[in-house]
């Protein structure tokens, strides 16, 4: 098999990537493939390790990480050409804190995935939206992007400090729990503009949106209500309330994935969403702080060839 290109993040899941990266590659050097070996060394540098090995002729690009790590590179598969990206097979070899594009994928030895003969063309997430500079900016994700209490969350977690950092070392679980717990004492509903396809809708208490093609949401937390990988839509979680303690009797149906069935909860499926609010929220996508509203995501459908 020639142009395999592995892009190793050693500091994913709080730095226990580079253990599992050293477990794996005695294997590796045992089953005469031959590859091509990176490992990151600073934020955004995936991305250009996956478009400079794209560029010199690399055809399967295997992602050693998180879905933080995971994002990076489709990034760089998807500067070349977004017609081209799907003639590159992607590797996801989960090495990071909860990995949640593999959960809807079955398990495989890594050895086996990197080998595979067997792909899925899948859809990605397009966001249109504005950078921290005030710059109009376009990311893709392949899980989800989130805007309100969990945006807000995953931001804390992102940034987790003092006994927030020792706890997520620890489980990152806890480490997400503790940081929405914490977001929602101090967040209050927002005025938020949407379009849903055609559609204008006003929100005046909208805690949290998420737009997913993955249900699986940090770590454990799911939704039992997901559209298909492949079928060019995007299933949208929308969360609206000014009761904290509702808010509060939200987490465990996270865990359970009936938070899609709770009140002040609603579900829609569209092809594309438009958000404006007036208020200062980060944008999440795959578990990265990207940018700020007003946004407009679309789905691209069949962009991106997946080894199952």
């Amino acid at each position: 098999m020639k142009g395999i290109t592995i892009i190793c993040n050693p500091a994913a899941g709080s730095g226990k990537a580079l253990q599992k990266w050293k477990k794996f590659q005695s294997l590796l050097d045992n089953s005469n493939l031959t590859y091509n070996l990176f490992f990151t060394q600073r934020p955004k540098h995936a991305t250009e390790l996956a478009s400079s090995a794209i560029k010199k002729g690399s055809k399967r690009i295997v992602s050693f990480g998180g879905d933080g790590t995971l994002n990076e590179i489709l990034q760089g598969m998807c500067l070349n050409s977004l017609n081209s990206a799907n003639d590159i097979d992607l590797v996801v070899l989960g090495a990071g804190s909860s990995n949640d594009f593999e959960k809807t994928f079955v398990q495989k030895e890594w050895i086996e995935k990197i080998k595979g003969v067997h792909t899925e063309t899948i859809d990605l997430i397009r966001l249109d939206y504005l950078n921290f500079d005030e710059i109009k900016s376009t990311h893709y994700c392949i899980n989800n992007s989130s805007i309100g209490i969990i945006s807000e969350a995953g931001n804390l977690f992102n940034n987790a400090s003092g006994l927030n950092k020792l706890i997520k070392r620890g489980s990152v679980n806890a480490g997400a729990l503790i940081a929405g717990i914490q977001t929602i004492l101090k967040f209050s509903g927002v005025n938020a503009e949407l379009k849903i396809d055609e559609v204008k809708k006003t929100i005046g208490s909208l805690c949290n949106i998420t737009i997913y093609k993955n249900p699986y949401v940090a770590g454990d937390m799911y939704y039992n209500k997901c559209v298909e990988r492949g079928d060019g839509r995007l299933s949208v979680a929308i969360v609206e309330s000014n009761s904290r303690f509702q808010l509060f009797k939200l987490i465990p149906s996270l865990y359970t994935g009936k938070a899609l069935d709770k009140q002040g909860v609603k579900y829609v499926e569209c092809k594309q969403i438009e958000l404006k609010t007036n208020d200062n929220l980060v944008i999440e996508a795959d578990g990265e702080i990207v940018g700020k509203p007003p946004i407009k995501y679309s789905v691209l459908n069949k962009a991106i060839s997946v080894v199952v």
